[in-house]
């Protein structure tokens, strides 16, 4: 029985796609709206951040996985994101890996 290792599954999209290992991610939260009220005397007095926003980067091996398209979705952890890029790296002696970049905003719904 073949053992698989990495840090969780990856799915794709209605039907669902899987086949992916994740091996390294990055995980980014920002807001895309910061509006700041300053007084007079320019001492910033107010700040409010909107539209938290979540980039992530996957690097994964590819077992038997078709590759997804920008513009598509995807799971991770628990939670959906567009697609932004797919980068596939193979070499003569490694698995092919691929490198892919997705996000969401609280104001985009993705189903």
């Amino acid at each position: 029985m073949a053992t698989t290792y990495g840090l969780s599954s990856l799915t794709f999209g209605v039907p669902t796609k899987s086949g992916y290992v994740v091996q390294a991610f990055t995980h980014t939260a920002t807001p895309a709206l910061v509006a700041e009220v300053a007084d007079e005397s320019g001492v910033r007095k107010h700040v409010r951040y909107d539209d938290d926003t979540d980039e992530l980067t996957l690097e994964a091996v590819i077992q038997g996985a078709t590759l997804p398209v920008a513009g598509g979705t995807f799971t991770y952890d628990g939670a959906t994101y567009e697609v932004l890029s797919v980068e596939r790296k193979g070499s003569n002696k490694d698995f092919v890996r691929v490198t892919i970049k997705g996000k969401k905003s609280e104001g985009v719904s993705l189903a």
